[in-house]
């Protein structure tokens, strides 16, 4: 199908990994593409949306959204004598066009009526004269979305690209660039990647691509052209530092995948930082386990899982991640108004690491995709969840192309955890609370009385939340309140509990026996489509 859903992938640096727009908006698109762009919008929205909306309403919020290029610009309904009731189009004051209203259910009509109003205001409102199309069609999409909630949006032909290119690669040369006084150095470069492969290191500074020297362009137009198709070559001139010559480096462009996950170790424990979901890090995280397990000798005494900043992702790669780990059961289930949006995921039964000790970290800032793999292991079992309360981001978006290149994003499904509950405002209570604690020896002493609680039952902790109403829900929330910090004390309680294995054991037995899995936590509605652990057949990628 073309639906595409996705979770956005917070970058953390400024890197020549970054994605840059390749082209600018097209000026010399023709008025009735105009039409069939806002229509194809329409028909998205009014089709997909977890809310029914109608185009009557998405057409007019789009339309007043014109007067934010242009003050003077207005546009409101009235009967236009033998027009019926029409879109009528000022200009301060004075009447620029009226544009029949069509049927309610004429996606077309309402799609053509949007582009007939900007066609008139172009021509009558000076500000818009010389103005870029995408800009009134940014404005009419920013209208539109904006009666929906605040996880719908619409992004432009430049960004679009940016954003695919962030969560599926795109084609580079795998290096990180930063801005020097002697030019563009390369801070970093990505093992094994087309750059180092030719030679590149840490600390050259670019001169020169394809021959032409690049002193006096911006770091974004350099970004520019060191990106290109996969497969394509282009030479970089280097200076190194210490060597009196810069060379020429022929570097071939791979598909570049911003990295998403680091691993550290603290002896036997191997602590697995992600910081989003983009389509290689359940790979990643793969190889990284068995990079730790090679390290520890295979006697690898637990896992870390680092969630906390995580803003999310791909859905698909919450449930291959989360898979991980679980032997069998449910990992999340969507439901949504469209039949398509009801889906069960379930562990494949071939996880690499289903028995190794698990704790997840989150915070205020852990959402959507983070929150799915930090649910589904609490609810099974499988791990000790310690920070803060995460963000509460419980909805599904599905990002559909346009056809001016760029994208809405919609949403268009609830999440679901494997215990029943929606993420929805509630997001997962960790089972150790650390949000009243500081970074030192008293604090971590608190901690692990804490922990000590939990094995015992203690009824904070172990809170059947399946059946809590919205005020037992904000209570358990403030019980452990969400901040945005990562602090040391997280970790370290982690590193203790990982440490005793009695100790850990009985605080995964108490909780597991407080939240039995719901064999299908979604609440009843249209048959889903049971998806074990990654099906790449899947018909929506989510997030």
């Amino acid at each position: 199908m073309r639906r595409t859903a996705l979770l956005f992938a917070r970058i953390a640096a400024v890197a020549l990994a970054l994605p840059l727009a390749a082209c600018a908006d097209n000026e010399t698109a023709a008025p009735d593409a105009s039409g069939q762009l806002f229509a194809r919008g329409l028909d998205e929205i009014t089709d997909l949306y977890i809310e029914p909306v109608t185009n009557r309403k998405l057409s007019l919020a789009g339309a007043a959204r014109l007067s934010r290029l242009d003050d003077k610009l207005a546009v409101n309904e009235r009967d236009a004598g033998g027009l019926g009731p029409a879109l009528i189009l000022t200009y301060a004051g004075r009447e620029l066009a009226a544009v029949p209203m069509p049927a309610e259910a004429d996606t077309r009509g309402w799609g053509e009526a949007i582009a007939q109003l900007i066609a008139a205001a172009r021509a009558g409102a000076p500000n818009l004269a010389g103005m870029r199309r995408e800009l009134a069609s940014k404005a009419v999409f920013d209208g539109m979305t904006a009666t929906l909630d605040r996880f719908s949006r619409y992004s432009p032909p430049d960004a679009a690209r940016n954003q695919r290119a962030a969560r599926d690669g795109f084609g580079g040369v795998g290096i990180t660039l930063e801005i020097t006084a002697d030019g563009f150095k390369v801070a970093a470069v990505t093992p094994n990647g087309p750059a180092a492969q030719a030679g590149l290191q840490a600390g050259d500074t670019i001169v020169a691509i394809d021959g032409v020297a690049i002193s006096g362009l911006s770091q974004s137009d350099v970004i520019q052209q060191l990106r290109g198709p996969v497969g394509s070559r282009l030479a970089i001139r280097g200076a190194r530092p210490g060597v009196a010559l810069a060379r020429d480096f022929e570097v071939q462009r791979a598909l570049v995948v911003l990295p998403t996950v680091a691993m550290s170790r603290v002896g036997d424990i191997a602590i697995f930082q992600v910081l989003s979901f983009n389509q290689s890090t359940t790979e990643k995280l793969t190889e990284a386990l068995a990079e730790a397990r090679r390290q520890t000798g295979g006697r690898l005494a637990g896992i870390v899982l680092d969630l906390r900043g995580n803003p999310g992702g791909l859905l698909d790669q919450a449930v291959s991640l989360a898979d991980l780990f679980i032997r069998e059961g449910p990992i999340v289930s969507t439901v949504g108004r469209h039949p398509a949006s009801h889906q069960y995921f379930a562990a494949s039964g071939h996880g690499v690491a289903p028995q190794v000790p698990i704790a997840v970290l989150i915070n205020g800032g852990s959402a959507s995709s983070s929150e799915i793999v930090a649910a589904a292991l609490q609810d099974a079992g499988r791990a000790v969840v310690i920070g803060s309360s995460s963000y509460g981001k419980g909805t599904v978006q599905t990002v559909l192309r346009l056809p001016n290149d760029g994208e809405l994003m919609l949403t268009w499904a609830r999440l679901v955890t494997p215990s029943g509950y929606y993420l929805q405002t509630h997001g997962v209570v960790p089972t150790l609370c650390t949000s009243d604690l500081d970074d030192d020896a008293a604090s971590l002493q608190r901690g692990l009385q804490r922990a000590g609680a939990i094995a015992q039952g203690a009824p904070a902790a172990l809170r059947a939340r399946r059946g809590l109403d919205e005020r037992a829900w904000s209570e358990l929330r403030q019980s452990c309140p969400a901040r945005q910090t990562s602090p040391a004390i997280d970790l370290k309680l982690a590193e203790h509990l990982l440490s005793d294995q009695r100790l850990y054991a009985s605080a995964l037995n108490a909780l597991q026996a407080s939240a039995p899995l719901a064999r299908n936590p979604a609440p009843a509605g249209p048959p889903e489509r049971v998806l074990t652990g990654v099906d790449r057949a899947l018909s929506s990628r989510q997030r």
